[in-house]
């Protein structure tokens, strides 16, 4: 019985640590679902935009409407972010 009452702690730990590492896989696969809205240059600089669609951050096509491609905002509000294809 002295052996069982080893066991059984030693058993929870192995169950939390596995526990821990199957939701921490699970959180950074979240990233995956994440879109960003999408916004056509109205002028050469990026300074003027209209709304288009929702696209990606990573991936290895750009983000384009037909042959044009679609930009994400910056900080100041410039479509300069080149997007990638959204894999949905």
């Amino acid at each position: 019985m002295k052996k069982f009452s080893k066991f059984i702690p030693m058993a929870a730990l192995a169950l939390g640590l596995v526990g821990a590492l199957s939701s921490f896989t699970t959180s950074t696969e979240a990233k995956d679902a994440i879109n960003i809205q999408g916004y056509l240059k109205a002028n050469p600089f990026g300074t003027v935009c209209n709304t288009s669609i929702m696209c990606s951050d990573d991936g290895l096509q750009l983000c384009t409407v037909g042959s044009t491609q679609v930009w994400g905002k910056d900080a100041s509000g410039n479509c300069v972010v080149e997007l990638r294809r959204n894999h949905q």
